[in-house]
């Protein structure tokens, strides 16, 4: 199995003293003594995630206010120490601030306003975050209780669940910020300026795109659209990234991929459950930033063409419902303006298919850094498949007028 290598050595400050503390704080309990070394794994498999450094251990302690040896099971997150593009996403320490804010605070009062009407949203248990002296955020690890990671879903019964979450999460923020004006302000976050700043991957997308455009006839019609797409790529991200002024903004995951949740899976391998991860970039704005990862990103091309329509209805009847039964007394769009909404900030499906639709055509040992930098070929160019289905999409993305060819 391979791993991410900067996962492989963990900082000297991740030691037993370190958990000693946390668990004490976490516990309110100053008794607490660990009952053996803290020996750390990596957090994730190589590719499963890139937007910070993960550990896991399994932590044995004692108390005195408990009988026999306890243990629990930790997850950690923490900020890239070596340097590289994840030191330079993170080092601002804001996307480590959302998270804490998320587990500590905005999850929990979710949970509670579902709870009420009898729903129930689950996430992992957050132990301890800090922004001093250094950045980290500790979860209970929930991977030994059934939950999986899984891959692009291929019908649209595994997709229910995560259609049911995102609905669960998005009709609660909205209820939330009906109650508090100040929570669309303290929620407003741009990645416009860290997409921005991926200069090597966003060229690499693009010049990638332009190279079948230069090699291939049926594709030189796009040039001069994917061209100027580009120059304008930084008004398009501010556009989704800026509360929308003609339809419900909502509280956005805003990294809604296969990568950020897990799934309970029956015998017969079907989604009964998922749960949904890392809470870093959340953002309060237009939906159509998740609702376009939940087409682009979790759902297989074939159920995206076959179903896209109906993920979209399924998702609006949870979410509306869900905002009439917690007692939401403002206006519900309705689906139209849902798909009017979608169809103006559609730019961010152009720039998903751009910049990260050739992931899917990766080795799962590749080395991510080399290829957003552009270091390495990128595999999916010489690939049918990649070739027809970039003809349909990019087709279908001047005809609507999200590509304009003049």
């Amino acid at each position: 199995m391979s791993y991410n290598q900067d996962e492989l050595v963990a900082p000297a400050w991740l030691n037993d003293e370190f958990f000693r503390g946390v668990l004490r704080e976490a516990n309110k309990d100053t008794s607490i003594e660990l009952a053996g070394k803290c020996v750390l794994r990596p957090g994730t498999n190589m590719g499963d995630h890139y937007g910070s450094v993960m550990f896991r251990t399994t932590v044995k302690y004692r108390s005195r206010n408990t009988d026999g040896e306890q243990s629990v099971n930790l997850i950690m997150k923490t900020a890239p120490e070596a340097d590289g593009m994840k030191k330079e996403l993170l080092e601002d320490n804001k996307m480590f601030g959302i998270e804490i804010r998320m587990y500590s605070k905005i999850l929990p009062e979710m949970a509670r306003l579902l709870k009420d009407i009898g729903e129930e949203y689950k996430y992992p248990r957050f132990i301890y975050g800090a922004l001093k002296p250094h950045s980290i955020v500790i979860l209970e690890d929930i991977s030994n209780q059934g939950w999986v990671m899984g891959g692009f879903i291929e019908t649209i019964d595994d997709m229910k669940p995560i259609i049911n979450d995102i609905a669960m999460f998005h009709a609660a923020s909205v209820v939330m910020e009906s109650k508090d004006p100040n929570f669309s302000i303290e929620n407003h976050f741009s990645m416009t300026d860290k997409f921005m700043s991926f200069e090597l991957m966003i060229n690499k997308g693009f010049n990638d795109l332009l190279y079948l455009a230069q090699t291939y006839p049926e594709f030189a019609p796009f040039a001069k659209p994917l061209m100027k797409f580009q120059r304008d790529l930084r008004k398009v991200l501010d556009a989704a990234y800026t509360p929308s002024t003609t339809f419900q903004n909502v509280l956005n995951h805003g990294d809604f991929q296969i990568k950020n949740m897990l799934h309970q899976i029956d015998a017969q391998g079907r989604h009964t459950d998922t749960i949904l991860l890392d809470y870093q970039i959340c953002c309060w704005t237009t939906p159509a930033i998740d609702l376009y990862c939940l087409l682009d990103m979790q759902a297989t091309q074939e159920l995206k063409d076959s179903s896209r329509n109906e993920l979209l209805y399924l998702y609006y009847q949870k979410y509306a419902e869900l905002l009439k039964r917690m007692g939401f007394v403002g206006k519900i769009p309705t689906l139209l303006d849902l798909q009017i909404e979608l169809l103006r900030c559609a730019g961010i499906e152009m720039f998903h298919y751009a910049v990260f639709q050739s992931f899917r055509y990766l080795a799962a040992d590749m080395d991510m850094e080399a290829f957003v930098t552009g270091e390495c070929v990128n595999p999916a160019l010489n690939n049918p498949e990649y070739k027809k289905l970039m003809y349909t999409e990019l087709s279908r993305l001047l005809h609507q007028g999200t590509l304009l060819d003049d």
